[in-house]
């Protein structure tokens, strides 16, 4: 069944939420979250697939843009599988990236769909 972009924004809010990769992300002076990227290479999302974090959306760039604009921290996904009631994910984000791949998190999701809501039930995460 082909992926809806309404539950692929639902599914992909929900990586970006993992409450285990906070800590992670770049942020401000005062201690917001910085823009986040995600890298389009492996699995590609459409370009008006609207996800956010604390109210700014997620950028999508090319890897070619990621290294040209030296973008320090990014997910990059290896599978994004979508069914009518099920997710299989499979993604690492990327953190320091100074031009290699040496600062990373690799994790693994299943959700459930019920009704019009995403829940993660199963989560793998490989923290440093």
């Amino acid at each position: 069944m082909a992926q809806s972009l309404s539950d692929q924004a639902r599914v992909l809010q929900k990586c970006v939420g993992l409450a285990e990769l906070q800590e992670y992300y770049p942020r401000t002076a005062n201690g917001n979250v910085k823009q986040l990227y995600v890298m389009q290479h492996g699995v590609s999302f459409p370009s008006n697939l609207v996800v956010t974090k604390n109210g700014k959306p997620l950028v999508f760039k090319t890897k070619e843009e990621v290294k040209a604009t030296k973008i320090d921290a990014f997910f990059l996904f290896r599978e994004f599988k979508i069914t009518q009631n099920t997710a299989q994910v499979d993604f690492a984000y990327y953190y320091h990236f100074k031009g290699g791949y040496e600062e990373f998190i690799p994790v693994t999701l299943a959700l459930q769909k019920t009704g019009d809501t995403w829940t993660i039930t199963q989560t793998k995460i490989q923290e440093k």
